[in-house]
């Protein structure tokens, strides 16, 4: 890999341009790129609370989603939290609704330390009683840049040059904190600035202790005074070994934390109904697009189920429009049941579209209370 050089400008703060800001520079350089070497490989839950505002900051939508991310190759790699399998490298393939970006364990990090036309500037330091810090800015021009992007209802993905700053911790020389900011969008695009950043911190995956993403904020603002603002938090980070299942099909995809032996690939009859109710309550204040769920069955199916036999799923859809019209939208999707201690995959299709809409304001909880019919394919 090509390293990053460095053009030291003078500093805004009166620091003058010297070796010391360049061997800073060279310190956190080479530590990240080492850290990108050396992590093994590891998977992190990733919780992202989304926001649509209109003009003057009012407040129009929201929802959450929980993915679990990985780094493959480079790229980061998603899944429903909890699936056995990774899904997509592309996370517009699991939500259709609301802004969303990647780049914050590996993109980001290699375009501003990996790639020698990066310019780098020495901005200013911070002094405080317990820290010390200093801020470089730096520009990646877009004929090197891997900074894509893509328009609501656009199919066509675009590249863009982007800038920012980064803080380090003169102490250890460490990365603390990275800002992107791409502002330069051609005219006719919905977009007018994007704004990205991610604070780092330390985190024990196997053996070692490796800098990863702790929280990171995407805002963007739209040339029609909208804005979006999704706030993303990283947890459970965890190595996995070459014997974990990495793949792009969702088929043997099931939310059952039990031990039930797992069937084979025979199917349930088609044309069978199903009316399933929740065994523990789904609370907006709490869950997300992407967690399991559990049913049970309500009626007996001759010699299929019983009622009381648990169905596994999850959650594809948990959103709140605030307005003009108060609702939510829920939608669940149940793959796996229960029976005779044989845990089997269902292929179901719902009765009345799978969605269900619900007129309220404020928060939303969902009992035992809550029912849905569902016909086997």
């Amino acid at each position: 890999m090509r390293l990053a050089a460095l053009l030291l400008a003078s500093a805004a703060a009166g620091i003058a341009a010297d070796q010391t800001g360049q061997q800073l520079f060279e310190q956190v350089r080479d530590k990240v790129l080492d850290n990108a070497r050396r992590v093994p490989r590891y998977t992190c839950v990733q919780t992202i609370d989304r926001n649509q505002y209109r003009r003057r900051g009012n407040l129009m939508w929201r929802d959450r989603l929980r993915l679990d991310v990985a780094v493959l190759d480079g790229r980061e790699t998603f899944a429903w939290a909890g699936a056995r399998q990774f899904e997509t490298t592309d996370i517009e393939q699991l939500t259709s609704s609301g802004s969303w970006g990647a780049g914050d364990f590996a993109s980001f990090l290699s375009g501003v330390f990996g790639l020698e036309t990066t310019r780098i500037s020495l901005l200013r330091e911070e002094k405080s009683p317990t820290d010390l810090s200093a801020v470089f800015g730096f520009d990646v021009p877009v004929n090197t840049s891997h900074y894509v992007y893509r328009s609501h209802g656009r199919g066509e993905r675009r590249v863009i040059g982007y800038h920012g700053k980064f803080l380090v911790d003169e102490r250890n020389a460490e990365l603390k904190r990275l800002t992107v900011e791409a502002d330069h969008f051609p005219a006719g695009e919905e977009m007018y600035r994007v704004e990205d950043t991610m604070d780092y911190h330390r985190v024990k995956i196997g053996d070692g202790e490796f800098l990863l993403p702790e929280t990171s904020k995407m805002n963007i603002v739209f040339f029609d005074g909208q804005e979006s603002r999704n706030e993303t938090h990283y947890s459970g980070c965890r190595e996995y070994g070459a014997e974990s299942s990495i793949s792009f099909d969702d088929a043997a995809d099931s939310s059952s934390p039990t031990g039930a032996k797992t069937a084979g690939p025979a199917k349930l009859p088609p044309n069978l109904l199903l009316r399933i109710g929740l065994k523990s309550p789904i609370r907006s204040e709490t869950a997300a697009a992407g967690d399991a769920v559990t049913g049970v069955i309500l009626r007996d199916v001759k010699g299929v189920a019983r009622a009381n036999d648990i169905v596994h799923g999850r959650i594809l859809r948990l959103e709140q429009f605030v307005s003009p019209s108060p609702r939510w939208v829920v939608a669940i999707r149940f793959n796996g049941i229960e029976h005779n201690g044989v845990e089997q995959a269902l292929d179901l299709r719902p009765l009345g579209g799978g969605v269900f809409t619900f007129r309220q304001p404020g928060n939303l909880v969902l009992d035992r209370k809550f029912h849905s019919e569902w016909e086997t394919r």
